[in-house]
């Protein structure tokens, strides 16, 4: 949504403010999403922006027509600042914004590591680019095409706050790599809304930061995006950092369409040595190889994701998840893959359709996971779980399913194909289908350290298709399930709320 045209007098306090601060937001409800933009973003206990600070800085006047569109043209100079985080450089315009991206590809030294803050809403096209099932619908040979900030061979480093603006109409149609508003970005980019608009590049491409290597935070995408390959993602098509950093990002949304072919996910494509929190995805998300509703494939032990909820849903082929496509894991059966680091408190809510390595959570994945939920259908043919697709040397604890799951062969409620790991406090009362291999709890079982498993009774179908090594799990009715006792069974992270999760335990997290 666009905001009204800032007057001379707003563009003067734009000028003497500083970069926003953070405080804290209600958290959101359980209820199902609310489409809201930054300056007002629904979250799980998320932190919002603070979008106006009021620290005085130089007196000097600002210039620019804010709100016009783009005439395709770059403005000589921004509206006003020095670059400092007291003094940012502002800007008002379009042609403004542009100039922002000629220096940067020009490698004008003088900008490097400077200050940049938004003092209004930017059209780059008027009238309306996609519709609301995120196809471009606008004449593109009219459209001003938009030239990334960044591209493969130089970054943006410095500090980009949008103070809680929209960028809308930007408009990229290309084969090439590094494309978004940002398409290479090592610095800070945050408090910004990207909409109504349409992205199609190669690899690392999304609609706010094509290749990140910097912090991306508060930020939320409209913007459908579409990848030749992949990375792609609503916010970030590729996220890692080779010179030992964690890249942060925090409080990202995305209502977007995603569609890629490989390392596709709503919010972030590809990730590596990440610290991700209070995220979200509303959109469809469409892929072939590592497709995911939060991120499409992951590795390193240096993940740190919590806090993160799926509402759209999740199209793939080979290892597709509500959550995430793969989470550090290359190989079936391989204590040597990539481990993935910790998630914590997840939870997916929209239906995921794959066909090998299908989960609520994850695709497949090999590393720590506690508090995560799937209540969602799940269906795909061999690897399929309501939680995991396949689970090889990890740990568990404190999990749940309440969705339908449907497969071939190796098919469970919790985990479809389950290796050598450790599990615990863990219930499932959602219907399980399939030929071969199927169980209420694991479809196929190997070698597992398992306790506090609980299923609820369908007939005589078993909690495991194939239970190779050990590992019980106990038969539960529905009242049974339904009670504070259960809850208590289950442990201090659960909770008993009657009107939440069709009166099934759920986390104390979930019902905050």
């Amino acid at each position: 949504m666009l905001f009204g045209i800032l007057s001379i007098a707003m563009a003067l306090g734009a000028c003497s403010q500083s970069v926003s601060s953070t405080e804290d937001d209600d958290p959101a409800s359980l209820n199902g999403p609310k489409k809201n933009k930054v300056s007002s973003s629904s979250r799980i206990n998320e932190k919002s922006s603070s979008s106006r600070s009021t620290e005085k800085s130089d007196e000097e006047d600002c210039s620019g027509e804010s709100g016009e569109p783009w005439d395709g043209t770059t403005a000589k100079d921004f509206a006003c600042g020095t670059g400092t985080k007291l003094s940012p450089y502002i800007i008002l315009t379009a042609e403004q914004l542009a100039r922002l991206s000629f220096l940067v590809n020009a490698s004008e030294k003088a900008y490097s590591g400077k200050y940049f803050k938004l003092g209004a809403d930017i059209l780059l096209n008027k009238g309306k680019v996609i519709d609301s099932k995120g196809a471009l619908v606008a004449d593109s040979a009219k459209l001003h095409k938009w030239t990334p900030i960044g591209n493969s061979s130089v970054s943006f480093d410095g500090n980009f706050d949008g103070d809680g603006h929209t960028i809308s109409g930007m408009f990229i149609n290309t084969t090439s790599t590094h494309n978004g508003l940002f398409g290479n970005s090592q610095g800070t980019v945050q408090n910004l809304t990207v909409d109504n608009s349409w992205v199609y590049g190669g690899k690392y491409t999304a609609g706010v930061v094509g290749y990140n290597r910097g912090t991306v935070k508060i930020i939320s995408n409209y913007a459908s995006i579409t990848s030749l390959n992949g990375p792609v993602g609503g916010i970030v098509g590729g996220t890692e950092d080779s010179y030992g950093n964690v890249n942060v990002l925090d409080s990202l949304s995305n209502w977007g369409v995603i569609k890629g072919k490989t390392d596709v996910g709503g919010v972030l494509g590809f990730v590596d040595r990440i610290k991700l929190s209070y995220s979200k995805n509303y959109g469809l998300v469409e892929g072939e190889k590592y497709t995911g509703g939060i991120w499409g494939g992951a590795q390193s032990t240096t993940i740190d994701a919590s806090y993160l909820v799926n509402y759209g849903k999740i199209i793939g082929r080979i290892n597709t998840g509500g959550l995430a496509g793969y989470c550090g894991h290359y190989g079936l059966g391989s204590k040597y893959s990539a481990k993935c680091g910790t998630l914590k408190n997840l939870r997916n809510e929209g239906s995921v359709q794959g066909e090998t390595y299908v989960g609520g959570i994850a695709g497949s994945f090999g590393g720590k996971a506690s508090s995560i939920s799937n209540v969602a259908s799940i269906l795909g043919t061999n690897y399929v779980g309501g939680l995991f697709g396949n689970a090889d040397f990890s740990t568990t604890n404190l999990i749940y399913n309440t969705g339908n799951i449907s497969g071939s062969q190796n098919v469970g409620g919790i985990v479809g194909y389950n290796q050598e790991g450790v599990t615990s406090s863990a219930y499932s009362t959602g219907k399980v289908d399939g030929d071969s291999l199927v169980g209420l709890m694991i479809g196929y079982n190997y070698n597992t350290t398992m306790a506090d498993y609980y299923y609820l009774e369908r007939g005589k179908q078993e909690p495991f298709g194939l239970n190779n090594g050990g590992g019980v799990a106990t038969p539960k009715t529905e009242d049974e399930m339904k009670s504070k006792d259960f809850a208590k069974l289950l442990g201090d992270e659960f909770v008993y709320e009657s009107g939440l999760n069709d009166g099934y335990p759920v986390f104390s997290w979930e019902k905050e």
